[in-house]
């Protein structure tokens, strides 16, 4: 005779149900999963050192008549920095003061060729400063003075600022070419700032132009002119 099981009540069928489902779950495997609240998620952090190199190059003037013409000389401005907000270079002149010339005689630091008035920049690159075309330097343009230049630059445009030196290179007379003597050492001043957005992976070049012409009558002899550049990357 064959039995069959018979539930007389609505329990025994809900224990057989709970029973099955407790075998089925011991011997599947199952796992549960927790996820993790807002503050157990970890957040992976990272801060990118900036980095700045800076190299200078120049030329010199070379052999120069008393009373004859001008003549000129350039340093290559080299600049690399993964700085997001940007850099800007100062330039003072060692030896300069209100008692001193820049450049010197190297025999006899007391005989110099005049400066044209210390550069003092605008209050921002959109700003003027006190750069002046060649027919207004001082002395009857027998000077020593500088400027940077718009050409010769590579990624540079974002560092000249035509406001404070002009909108054009010309080694003649020009109202669009301006000129302004070195700073001090005691106030190295900012001579071109490439803010925020500036930033590119490539090198940064910007020539720096200088103008010389020596009085009739200038002592003759070897004379020097130490510079200092600064880079510094914007906070």
């Amino acid at each position: 005779m064959v039995k069959f099981f018979k539930f007389t009540k609505k329990e025994d069928l809900k224990l057989l149900l709970i029973s099955v489902l407790i075998v089925i779950f011991i011997f599947s495997g199952f796992c549960i999963v927790y996820a993790a609240t807002d503050d157990e998620t970890p957040t992976l952090t990272a801060t990118i050192v900036a980095t700045l190199t800076f190299i200078v190059t120049t030329d010199d003037f070379g052999n120069i008549t008393a009373g004859g013409s001008e003549v000129f000389a350039t340093s290559t401005l080299l600049v690399n920095t993964s700085n997001a907000s940007g850099w800007f270079v100062t330039l003072e002149g060692d030896h300069q003061s209100p008692t001193n010339t820049v450049m010197d005689a190297d025999s006899d630091d007391s005989v110099g060729i005049t400066d044209q008035k210390e550069w003092i920049p605008g209050g921002a690159t959109t700003t003027a400063g006190n750069a002046e075309q060649i027919s207004n330097l001082d002395n009857s343009e027998d000077v020593l003075a500088f400027r940077v230049m718009t050409a010769s630059s590579t990624n540079g445009d974002v560092f000249y600022a035509p406001t404070w030196w002009g909108s054009a290179d010309h080694y003649t007379d020009n109202a669009n070419t301006l000129w302004a003597g070195i700073a001090s050492s005691t106030v190295g001043r900012q001579i071109g700032n490439a803010g925020l957005g500036s930033y590119s992976a490539s090198n940064h070049l910007n020539t720096v132009l200088y103008y010389l012409e020596a009085p009739s009558g200038q002592q003759g002899g070897a004379y020097s002119a130490p510079l200092t550049y600064t880079a510094t990357t914007n906070p």
